[in-house]
């Protein structure tokens, strides 16, 4: 006898195919006179807990046993593997996707950064449009880490670095504490980071004649020594009644302190200058102190089939800034004016005056405070029109105090935000099965908002996109947003600092020059409007198992953007001859890098590229499979009614329990039939074999414009104009991504490659031409639990991993020539990447 179909529907898919499977085979195919005879079978499941609710498939999914082959020790180790694949092609945001914990909010990347792998179950990455559907902007990716029912466990690594080049060393220490039960979670994690300095003499940078005559290369560092520590603290509890409450509080404490050169000064000897550098007090110094608190809340829950959220988040941070500078050379200049002091003499006694500390001290407050409220506003006969209400209350202070020349000036900034917004979803084309068969899902999305600032008035943003799945596994999107986006109040109120001696390529009279830079905030910039638009197209074709092609264009257009000050082109310095100082022979001494307003930034550009993986060695069995087959699908004896889908379930608790398809979408046509693996659970058991993985990303840039202001040439990046001292744009760029894994053995490889760029010097100015660059890194290690009986000779390698990272394994660093084919003092290899290749050791134990 066939199982009724409401008994069906209530089971799991596993518990089903074991019915079905011990049914008589006449009994599944011969009953004719079923009145459900001619009708498709589907099958609805029930809803996995931890799921994402959505019609956008992830664009990533990885299971546990594809987490363990990243042999990664933390969850910031894990995304750093998957970069390629989270990171946001708009352009637009901080670049860090947003994270959920078991398909619910949290208050920011602390609630999951210091979570063993260990204690994940599943991990899915979706593309920017599912944003929207948690009250986010829609410019970056999301990532929902499903975490497994219990876990317990205390871990410690040690690491430390070299590069090749010598003359550097990095030390690492860690430790985490973590605890996951049913409805709680804890977790703990301290860091400690020391980092050695390089100095210009340990990579040979070649010296003007007057840095020659010191060894200025001993005083000045291309990297600062610095110190780190941190600490990182959650948790989470769930409630009889279903609600959440997570807390998380963290405090970073860094410091720095680098080389800057040596006091210098002109000097007048009988008309003629002389440049000149003393040695009596030692090297001028720059440090640098941040001290950074910060404390979250996250609360989640359910009000009739409503899914709420808050949060709210607290930031400190101060930075100490001491900078030295040359002192007064007045009262030498006299002397040498007088005859009786020989202008170069090694030691001038109290005639030089001491270097002066200049001081800037920031401390900038931030407190950001967001509810959501999601659920069904009806249903149509294509299923759920479902919608996001989100309100919000964010405030930033920035106080600043600089004192320089004795000259104290204080800033005192502060920004009330009062922000409101809402998307909808409607399906077109879903449960209405019908309509679904002709053309496949369809659904459209639209998102609108309202932010009024205290110190720039009301901005609105807004946008609409498109889902169409016309065939299992191929997936089509499209999305416009528009927003207006006023500056940072950093870059509104930074302290000035004045950088002294700072190296500079001088385009207009192609040379190396020491300049006076000076950076800080800009109270005139204006507010930003953009305009973005995306296509995408996602294929995982049935034929080929473990394969995923994804292809995305984008055009991106803003106005009025607020930026930092580009490379001094003569481009740039014809757009702002007020920022730019030289002296009488027309030598360049000082340059002001304040954030400045661009009047146009269009650029468009393609991204396509596949991630292929594949499992190996793995043998099945048990029942209802069967060694070495899988087993058959579940199908059930009656059609979905629409009222079964009329209501989308709603997210489970935080620390509940994740099936092995936990993508959870809404009913609909195909919601029965078998798809590629990850998307639904299999019956019988698996023992886990190893696993190679592969992708590759290609990035062409169609167009990369700038226009400063009207009246001003336009900047081509991608012809011989640049912003940035590393060159104009790439016309190509190249990722790589990729791992085999087995028997607790495995690597990782990431490389990127991106074409040669050119800058103009101008009619009078000098060329330079940047290379290509090619980077490729790989990073070994081994599981000493899964080398047979290796921890038992050797107990304390039980639960233990080492590894061993080479970045940049060909030492690659890009090369700037000049139109002559010669390399300028300030492009020297030393300057444009100090560390080179590098080699890491890290050992980790779990207890």
């Amino acid at each position: 006898m066939i199982p009724s179909p409401k008994f069906l529907n209530a089971t799991s898919p596993i518990a089903l195919a074991s019915i079905l499977l011990a049914a008589p085979a006449s009994a599944q195919i011969a009953d004719t006179n079923s009145p459900y005879a001619d009708e498709e079978i589907v099958v609805t499941a029930e809803l996995p807990r931890g799921a994402v609710i959505t019609e956008i498939p992830p664009v990533v999914e990885l299971t546990e046993d594809d987490i363990a082959s990243f042999g990664a020790s933390s969850v910031q180790d894990l995304l750093e593997a998957i970069s390629s694949q989270t990171s946001s092609s708009r352009g637009r945001g901080s670049g860090r996707p947003i994270v959920l914990i078991n398909g619910q909010r949290t208050s920011g990347f602390r609630e999951i950064r210091d979570l063993p792998p260990e204690a994940i179950r599943t991990v899915q990455v979706f593309p920017e449009e599912l944003a929207l559907q948690y009250g986010y902007r829609p410019d970056q990716r999301v990532i929902n880490f499903i975490l497994k029912d219990k876990y317990t466990g205390v871990s410690a690594s040690v690491e430390y670095g070299v590069p090749t080049k010598g003359a550097q060393g990095r030390s690492e220490a860690e430790t985490t504490i973590t605890s996951i039960g049913k409805n709680s979670r804890l977790n703990i994690n301290l860091e400690w980071q020391n980092n050695t300095a390089i100095t210009e003499s340990e990579r040979d940078i070649i010296q003007d004649a007057a840095g020659d005559l010191v060894n200025l290369g001993d005083f000045r560092t291309l990297v600062a020594p610095s110190d780190n520590v941190e600490l990182n603290a959650n948790y989470s509890r769930t409630f009889e009644n279903g609600m959440a409450l997570s807390l998380n509080g963290g405090y970073v404490y860094d410091k720095s302190r680098g080389l800057q050169g040596l006091p210098n000064a002109t000097l007048q000897t009988a008309g003629d200058p002389l440049f000149r550098y003393f040695t009596e007090y030692g090297p001028l110094r720059r440090v640098q102190e941040t001290n950074t608190a910060q404390a979250g809340l996250t609360l989640n829950g359910t009000v009739a089939d409503w899914r709420w959220s808050l949060t709210s988040d607290y930031t400190r941070e101060q930075v100490n800034t001491d900078t030295d500078r040359s002192g007064d050379v007045s009262a030498l200049q006299a002397a040498i004016d007088a005859g009786s002091v020989d202008p170069q003499a090694v030691d001038f006694g109290n005639l030089l005056g001491t270097p002066v500390t200049d001081t800037a001290k920031v401390v900038d407050q931030t407190i950001s405070n967001l509810a959501t409220l999601s659920g069904t506003l009806f249903v149509l006969p294509s299923g759920s029109v479902t919608t996001t209400l989100r309100g919000g209350y964010d405030r930033e202070d920035l106080d600043s105090r600089e004192t320089r020349s004795g000259i104290v000036t204080i800033t005192d900034l502060s920004r009330d935000k009062l922000s409101t917004g809402i998307n909808i979803d409607i399906p077109l084309a879903d449960e209405n099965i019908d309509v679904a068969e002709a053309i496949g899902k369809l659904s459209i999305n639209g998102n609108l908002g309202y932010a009024d600032l205290s110190d720039f008035g009301g901005l609105v943003e807004f946008g609409f996109g498109l889902n169409w799945e016309p065939l299992d596994g191929l997936v089509f999107t499209a999305s416009a947003i528009g927003e207006e986006a006023a500056p940072s109040v950093a870059q509104l109120g930074n302290p000035v600092i004045i950088t002294p001696d700072a190296t500079i390529f001088d385009f207009v009279n192609g040379e190396t020059v020491l300049a006076a830079i000076t950076t800080g905030g800009n109270l005139t910039l204006s507010e930003e409007t953009r305009r973005d638009i995306k296509l995408a197209v996602s294929y995982r074709p049935e034929w080929l198992d473990g394969m995923t092609f994804l292809g995305e264009y984008f055009r991106n257009n803003s106005k009025d953007v607020a930026s930092s000050f580009p490379l001094l082109t003569p481009e740039i310095e014809a757009a702002f001859p007020d920022r730019v100082t030289r002296d009488a022979a027309g030598r360049l001494i000082a340059i002001d890098r304040r954030p400045v307003n661009y009047a146009d930034v269009s650029s468009e550009r393609i991204r396509y590229g596949i991630n292929f993986s594949k499992r190996f060695g793995q043998r099945r069995g048990g029942r209802p499979g069967g060694p070495g087959r899988a087993a058959r699908p579940a199908v059930a004896s009656a059609p979905a009614t629409p009222a079964q889908g009329g209501k989308p379930p709603q997210a489970a608790a935080p620390e509940g329990n994740a099936e092995t398809a936990p993508t959870a979408q809404r009913g609909g046509p195909r919601a029965a039939r078998s798809g590629p693996p990850g998307r639904g659970s299999r019956a019988g058991s698996r023992r886990s074999g190893g696993r190679w993985q592969a992708s590759a990303y290609h990035t062409i840039r169609l167009e990369d414009r700038i226009t400063i202001r009207d009246g001003v040439d336009e900047l081509d990046l991608l012809n011989g104009s640049a912003v940035g001292s590393t060159g104009g744009s790439p016309r190509h760029e190249f990722e790589v991504n990729g791992g085999w894994f087995n028997n607790g053995m495995g690597f990782r490889i990431t490389g990127k490659h991106q074409t040669a760029t050119r800058v103009n010097g101008g009619l009078t100015g000098s060329d330079l031409r940047f290379s290509d660059l090619t980077t490729l890194n790989i990073r070994l290690f081994m599981n000493f639990d899964a080398r047979g009986n290796l921890t038992q000779h050797i107990p304390m390698l039980k639960n233990s991993r080492i590894a061993l990272r080479v970045n940049n394994i060909f030492d690659d660093i890009q090369t700037v020539r000049d139109g002559n084919g010669l390399i300028p003092l300030s492009y020297q290899q030393g300057y444009v990447d100090p560390v080179g290749r590098y080699i890491e050791i890290d050992f980790r134990k779990r207890f």
